[in-house]
C-alpha cells in the first residue's frame, strides 16, 4: 500500500522545463500535430451546417407554437432523455463495474471526504433553515414538478384545486425555467407527498453527491487527493452553496450534473471512449442544459475534451452535435419562446456589453463582501466570504501568468473559456447583477470553476515559489483550504442562522406564514392571491386577482357552492405599492385588483397580522358579490350528462324557471326543492351543439338567465376545441381553447360559452379537418375582459377560399356565423385587426362543424 502511495506522489503536477514557445506556436504545434485532411473538413463543414440549420429553426420559431410546443410536448421530451439516461447507465455498467476499483480514490482520501461532508451537513442542518429563498423561482418549479407529474404536461399550473389529494389544473402557463429541476420533483412525487415539503428535500443529497462526484474527477485530473479535497472545500463551504443546497433552487442540481458529468469524463480516459460513452454523456448534458437555458452553450468543452475521437471518424461530431441539440431542444425552445421577452428596466438594454460590463464591475464588489449589517448584529451582507473572493481573483491571475509564462495549463484554459460562454451570456442579461439580491445565486454556475481555480491557483503558486515537493505542497494547500472553509462557515455561524441576504425578503417570511397559516383553513377553501402557483405547491387551492375578477356571478355561486362559502382574499407584499418601471428587477404588484375586489364583494376580515413583515398581512372571507341579487349568487345549474341539469338553490323561496333549447321555447318548471332535476326531451336535443337558456324569476324579482351549453358527438358532427390545432401566429398570446386569450370564460356582450376559441388580432389558426365539412358555426365578437379595442374583423378560410367576413366587430358586439364549406378540408380562421391590435381579444365561440 505504502509504495502505491508512492507511485501516485511521483505523478503529481510538478515544475518542469519547458521550450520556451509563444501560445500562438503551441497552438500551431498542436494543430500540426492533429494531421487534419479532407475527411476532417467535411465533418467540419457538416457540423456548422447542423448548427446553423438548429439556429434558423430556434430562429424561425414563431413564439406561441414554441410556448405551445412547450406545453405540449416539454414533459415527454425530458421523459425520453431520461430514458435514454438510463439506458446509458446499463450499456456501460460492464465497463464502470471493470474499471471502478482502479478509479477509486485512496482510503485517506475518501476518509477526509467523509469527514467534511459530515462536518458540513452537520453544520447545515444545525444552522441553516430548510426553506425557499428565491421564492418565486422555487415555487415555479415545484408547481411544474405537480403539473408534470398529474397531468404530463410541460408548463406551469399557475391556477388549480386540489381534490382529494389531486391537483386538477385551471390555468397552465409557460415559463422560462428549466425543465430538469421540475421533472426531478415529477419522480419524487411517486414516493413522497406532492407539495413544497417534499421539494425542499430534494437538493441537500444533490449537495451530498456534487461533492463526492467532485472529489472523484478532480483526484483523477490533479492526480492528487489532497488538492481535490481542498477544492471539495472551497465548493462545499462557498454561503451560496450552503444557503441553496437548503432550498428549492435549480442550480444545486446544475452543480451535481457538471459533477457527475465531469466524474464520467475522468473515469474514461481519452484513449478508451467509445460510442457507449456517449450514449450516457448525451443525456447527462441534456438534462444539464435544461438546468438553466444559458447551459446549452455549455456542450462546447464536453466535445473538445475528446477530440481525437471526433478527428478519428468524420461523421462522429456531427453525430454527437445533433444528439446533443436534439435532448437539448427544450431549453432552445424555451429561449424562442420568450425570445424579446423584456420584463426589466435599467439604464442598459435587456441584452448589451454594458450589461456585461456593469454586471462584472458590479459583481466582484458584491463578491468582496466588505460591509455588515450592523442593524442584525453585524451579520453578513451577502453570501460571499472576502477571504475566498481575494484567494479566487489571486489564482486566476497566478494560472494565467503561468500559462503565459510557463506554458502551462493551456489545454484546461481553452476549455474552461469555452464553458464560460453560459456565464458570459448572464453577464449580458440586465438581471445578470448580483446587486439584485435572489440574483446572486447565479454565480452557483461557476462555483465548481472557481473552486478548482482556488485549490490549483494556491498549490501552483506554493510549488513553484517554495520549490517544496509536490505532495507536501499540495498537503498544506489541503489543509489551508479546510482550515479557511470551516473555520469561516463556523465563525459566521450567527450569519447562517439569521439566513443572510436572505432575510431581508419579506416575501420569504410571508410564505412560511402562510404556509403554517392556511393548513388551519377548512380543507374545500380557495385562495385568491397574487401567486397561485406558490398556494399551489402548498397544497391550496388557489386562484389570481385577476381571474377571480373575472368570475361572473354564476361562476362566483358555483364555486361559492363547493367551498361551502371558504374564498379567502390574501393581501400580502404583492398587494401594496406599484411596480417600479425602471428598476433591474422583476416584480408585479396587484394593488388595484386587490382594491376593487373589495369594493365590489362584501368581505369579512379574518386575520390581520400588522408586525412581521413590515406591511399588514390581511385575510379577508368574502361573503357575497355587492349590487347582485343574493338569490343569484345562490343558485346554480350543472349539467350532468346529455340532456339532464340539476338546479341547485341554497334559500327556501321556491322560483319559476323558463328555459329554450337552441332559441325554440320548451317550458316552465317549479323550483321547490333544495335540489332539483330537469330532463330535457331526447327528441329536441340534436347532434352538434345545444344551448339552453334559463330564465328563473328570483324572489326579490330579478329574472337570473343562465347559459348551458352542452355537445352531442356523431359521425357528421365535430366540436372544433377537440380537433387538434394546426399551424398558427397570434400577434399576442396564443390561442386557447374553452377558454379567452387570457383564461377566463368565453365571453360575448355578457353571454358566456362553454366551448370555443379564446384568440386576438391578429391571428391565422388552421385546422387538418379529419374528414370533409359542409358548414361551420360559430359566434364571434371581442370577449368581454377586453374593452378598449378599436374593432376587429373574423374571417373564415376554406380550401384556400375565403368563405365569409364579419362585420367590424367592437366591444359587446357580436355576429352568429354559419358558413357553408362545401366539403372543406382544410380551415383557416383568421382575425384581423380594425386600426390597432390592442386589446383585441376576438373569441369563435361555440364553433362546431357540420357535415350533410
Amino acid at each position: 500500500m505504502k509504495n502505491s502511495n508512492k507511485k501516485k506522489t511521483a505523478e503529481m503536477p510538478a515544475e518542469t522545463k519547458q521550450p520556451k514557445k509563444s501560445v500562438v506556436e503551441l497552438v500551431k504545434d498542436w494543430v500540426a500535430s492533429l494531421h487534419l485532411g479532407k475527411p476532417q473538413a467535411v465533418m467540419a463543414a457538416v457540423t456548422f451546417t447542423i448548427l446553423v440549420a438548429s439556429f434558423l429553426i430556434f430562429n424561425n420559431l414563431s413564439v406561441s407554437y414554441a410556448r405551445r410546443w412547450d406545453i405540449d410536448w416539454g414533459y415527454y421530451s425530458i421523459l425520453l432523455t431520461f430514458v435514454l439516461l438510463i439506458a446509458g447507465v446499463v450499456i456501460n455498467m460492464p465497463f464502470v463495474a471493470k474499471n471502478f476499483r482502479g478509479y477509486l480514490p485512496r482510503g485517506k482520501g475518501l476518509c477526509g471526504l467523509a469527514i467534511l461532508l459530515i462536518v458540513f451537513s452537520v453544520f447545515m442542518f444545525d444552522n441553516i433553515g430548510n426553506t425557499h429563498r428565491v421564492l418565486s423561482d422555487e415555487t415555479s418549479w415545484e408547481s411544474m414538478g405537480l403539473q408534470m407529474y398529474f397531468e404530463h404536461t410541460g408548463g406551469i399550473c399557475n391556477e388549480g384545486v386540489w381534490v382529494d389529494g389531486v391537483l386538477d389544473c385551471k390555468t397552465e402557463v409557460n415559463n422560462f425555467k428549466g425543465k430538469a429541476l421540475g421533472f426531478v420533483y415529477s419522480l419524487v412525487f411517486n414516493f413522497m407527498e406532492p407539495n413544497r415539503d417534499t421539494a425542499l428535500l430534494v437538493n441537500y443529497p444533490f449537495y451530498i453527491l456534487s461533492l463526492i462526484a467532485f472529489f472523484f474527477a478532480l483526484t483523477r485530473w490533479f492526480k492528487s487527493d489532497k488538492i481535490a479535497l481542498a477544492a471539495v472545500a472551497f465548493l462545499g463551504g462557498m454561503p451560496i452553496y450552503l444557503l441553496q443546497a437548503r432550498s428549492a433552487s435549480t442550480e444545486v442540481l446544475y452543480i451535481f450534473l457538471l459533477a457527475a458529468l465531469m466524474a464520467w469524463y475522468a473515469f474514461v480516459p481519452t484513449n478508451k471512449v467509445t460510442w457507449k460513452h456517449f450514449v450516457l454523456t448525451v443525456p447527462l448534458l441534456g438534462f444539464f442544459a435544461q438546468t438553466r437555458q444559458e447551459t446549452v452553450f455549455a456542450f462546447i468543452p464536453f466535445a473538445l475534451y475528446y477530440y481525437r475521437y471526433f478527428l478519428e471518424k468524420p461523421y462522429r461530431l456531427p453525430a454527437f452535435v445533433t444528439a446533443v441539440v436534439a435532448v437539448s431542444w427544450p431549453s432552445i425552445n424555451t429561449m424562442a419562446a420568450y425570445r424579446g421577452y423584456d420584463f426589466q428596466g435599467g439604464e442598459h438594454a435587456a441584452h448589451s456589453f454594458e450589461n456585461l460590463w456593469f454586471n462584472l464591475k458590479t459583481n466582484i464588489e458584491v463578491m468582496m463582501n466588505l460591509e455588515q449589517d450592523s442593524a442584525f448584529g453585524g451579520i453578513m451582507q451577502n453570501p460571499f466570504y472576502t477571504t475566498f473572493t481575494v484567494i479566487l481573483l489571486a489564482a486566476t491571475a497566478w494560472l494565467l501568468f503561468r500559462m503565459f509564462y510557463s506554458r502551462r495549463y493551456v489545454r484546461g484554459f481553452i476549455l474552461g473559456i469555452f464553458f464560460c460562454i453560459q456565464i458570459f451570456v448572464i453577464l449580458l442579461n440586465v438581471s445578470g447583477t448580483f446587486t439584485i439580491d435572489i440574483n446572486q445565486r447565479y454565480v452557483l454556475v461557476a462555483l465548481p470553476l472557481f473552486a478548482m481555480l482556488m485549490a490549483l491557483g494556491l498549490y501552483d503558486a506554493l510549488q513553484f515559489a517554495t520549490k517544496m515537493q509536490p505532495d507536501a505542497a499540495a498537503k498544506i494547500v489541503m489543509f489551508v483550504a479546510c482550515g479557511l472553509s470551516l473555520g469561516l462557515m463556523l465563525y459566521h455561524a450567527p450569519s447562517y442562522k439569521n439566513n443572510m441576504l436572505y432575510y431581508k425578503n419579506k416575501l420569504l417570511g410571508e410564505e412560511d406564514f402562510l404556509n403554517t397559516e392556511l393548513a388551519t383553513y377548512p380543507e374545500n377553501s380557495v385562495f385568491i392571491y397574487s401567486r397561485p402557483w406558490q398556494m399551489l405547491a402548498q397544497g391550496h387551492s388557489a386562484f389570481s386577482e385577476r381571474t377571480f375578477e373575472g368570475w361572473s356571478t354564476e361562476v362566483f355561486a358555483e364555486w361559492m357552492q363547493k367551498t361551502n362559502g371558504n374564498i379567502y382574499l390574501v393581501r400580502g407584499q404583492d398587494g401594496y405599492g406599484k411596480v417600479n418601471r425602471d428598476s433591474r428587477v422583476v416584480g408585479f404588484k396587484t394593488t388595484d385588483q386587490i382594491d376593487q375586489i373589495l369594493d365590489g364583494y362584501k368581505n369579512e376580515r379574518v386575520l390581520v397580522e400588522p408586525k412581521l413583515f413590515g406591511y399588514p398581512l390581511v385575510i379577508y372571507k368574502i361573503i357575497s358579490k355587492r349590487g347582485v341579487s343574493q338569490y343569484a349568487q345562490n343558485f346554480i345549474v350543472s349539467e350532468q350528462e346529455d340532456g339532464r341539469f340539476v338546479l341547485n338553490k341554497r334559500f327556501p323561496e321556491s322560483i319559476a324557471c323558463e328555459y329554450t333549447l337552441n332559441g325554440d321555447s320548451q317550458a316552465e318548471m317549479l323550483v321547490s326543492n333544495e335540489v332539483d332535476t330537469l330532463h330535457l326531451d331526447s327528441a329536441d336535443i340534436r347532434y352538434g351543439m345545444n344551448r339552453v337558456l334559463f330564465s328563473c324569476s328570483m324572489p326579490d324579482g330579478d329574472t337570473l338567465p343562465i347559459y348551458k351549453d352542452f355537445f352531442i358527438d356523431g359521425d357528421k358532427v365535430a366540436l372544433l376545441s377537440a380537433l387538434k390545432m394546426g399551424r398558427y401566429s397570434q400577434d399576442w398570446g396564443s390561442p386557447e381553447v374553452d377558454q379567452s386569450v387570457e383564461h377566463h370564460k368565453l365571453t360575448l356582450d355578457g353571454e358566456p360559452f362553454r366551448y370555443g376559441i379564446g384568440s386576438h388580432a391578429n391571428s391565422i389558426i388552421e385546422y387538418e379537418l379529419p374528414r370533409a365539412y359542409d358548414f361551420f358555426h360559430a359566434t364571434v365578437g371581442l370577449d368581454d375582459e377586453s374593452a378598449c379595442g378599436d374593432g376587429a374583423y373574423f374571417v373564415v378560410e376554406a380550401n384556400g377560399r375565403e368563405l365569409a367576413r364579419s362585420k367590424k366587430l367592437y366591444s359587446t358586439e357580436k355576429q352568429k356565423l354559419d358558413v357553408e364549406l362545401n366539403g372543406a378540408i382544410h380551415l383557416k380562421l383568421r382575425i384581423e385587426m380594425g386600426g390597432d391590435k390592442d386589446c383585441d381579444h376576438g373569441d369563435w365561440a361555440n364553433a362546431w362543424l357540420e357535415a350533410r
